[in-house]
């Protein structure tokens, strides 16, 4: 007389096989999901670079100017490399990004009417740096309304 192996113990064998390799395939699944970035860390990113724009200092001559403009430009290009899925958050960065460069032609502006002795230029260049830069304290606002959900 042989000993037979059990039907059970092949069926559970089997079971216990498809059990770990659902629970594997659903842990990799999350795994996945939960690498991606979520709002809140767009947003943390979006805060990150844009407080940037604190530690500028108002410049006194027109090459101040041409180096404000330089470093708003900078912050500009690190806005544009943040990967931004949320469509909310996408259309204030667009917004965002229109703003900065709104706001270094501004200053590009300023640093050639101050280099010409142009007056009529630096007005307008003024002007147009305080519409441009005026539209900075709504859009902060929006993100931090947007991300505060």
């Amino acid at each position: 007389m042989q000993l037979q192996k059990s039907s059970f113990h092949t069926s559970s064998s089997r079971l216990n096989r498809y059990n770990v390799l659902g629970m594997t395939a659903l842990s990799m699944g999350l795994l996945l999901y939960g690498c991606g970035e979520n709002r809140v860390t767009q947003c943390n990113k979006f805060v990150t670079v844009a407080n940037k724009t604190k530690d500028l200092v108002a410049p006194k001559d027109a090459a101040g100017f041409t180096q404000l403009a330089d470093k708003i430009d900078q912050i500009r290009t690190e806005t544009q490399a943040i990967a931004v899925k949320d469509s909310q958050l996408k259309e204030l960065q667009t917004k965002l990004l229109s703003m900065y460069g709104d706001v270094s032609s501004a200053l590009k502006a300023q640093a050639k009417a101050v280099e010409a002795k142009d007056t009529n230029a630096q007005t307008k260049a003024k002007q147009d740096l305080e519409t441009a830069a005026g539209k900075e304290s709504d859009l902060v606002d929006s993100i931090n309304t947007l991300c505060a959900k």
